[in-house]
């Protein structure tokens, strides 16, 4: 069904409005890199502040690698369990 102009003008005004997305972004919000001896430069970090974040990051990595492991052997033992009472009520 052809509405002024048909499938082409429909194709034009959905690539018009993809272009003004596009230039309508943030722009400088992306690392370019475009040769390989560009740098990027980052905000220099108090030594003493650094370890503070180290040491808040190993922390929450430390917590969520023990809920993890207690998740594991919890599950493991349900699983064992109900293989044990399927296999006698069953076997």
């Amino acid at each position: 069904m052809a509405l002024d102009g048909g499938r082409l003008k429909a194709h034009k005004a959905r690539q018009e409005d993809f272009r003004r997305r596009k230039d309508n972004r943030l722009k400088g919000n992306a690392i370019i890199r475009s040769k390989k001896t560009d740098k990027v430069n980052f905000d220099e970090v108090d030594p003493i502040e650094l370890e503070k974040i180290k040491s808040e990051i190993r922390n929450k990595a430390g917590k969520k690698r023990t809920i993890e492991t207690l998740l594991l052997i919890i599950s493991s033992i349900i699983a064992l369990i109900l293989f044990y009472w399927f296999v006698n009520r069953y076997g």
